[in-house]
């Protein structure tokens, strides 16, 4: 499953790219922290998924992604990672499951919503 992905900007778009990321990720139910050029985004339970695992309903499975902007020459690119979830959280194989369909949502959401506002030069799925 991949774990990171990167979307280029230009780099005279990238705050503005940087926001509208954010506000993906909060229509998408999470919990958005922001800082000069790192985003930290939280959805769920830790502490129910922990002694749930599965058991838990999707609604509240604990996820967590940070989205990192850097820049090089004339781009930017935003880097959207899974932060550290640990074993403990992932909740098995139906865990992991769901796990990897939210994060195809959530990556898929990010993309449509920098498309649409003309902000995408390309991504990369690492």
């Amino acid at each position: 499953m991949e774990t990171t992905i990167e979307y280029a900007v230009h780099t005279g778009d990238r705050r503005t790219a940087m926001e509208l990321a954010g506000a993906a990720l909060r229509t998408a139910g999470h919990r958005v922290e922001a800082a000069p050029g790192t985003i930290v985004a939280e959805s769920g339970s830790r502490v129910l998924t922990v002694l749930l695992g599965a058991l838990v309903h999707p609604t509240r499975e604990y996820r967590r992604y940070e989205l990192v902007v850097s820049t090089a020459g004339g781009r930017s690119t935003l880097t959207l990672r899974h932060a550290d979830h640990g074993p403990a959280v992932i909740g098995g194989t139906i865990g992991a499951a769901r796990r990897h369909e939210h994060w195809r949502r959530v990556t898929g959401l990010v993309e449509g919503t920098l498309r649409s506002a003309g902000l995408l030069v390309a991504r990369t799925d690492r």
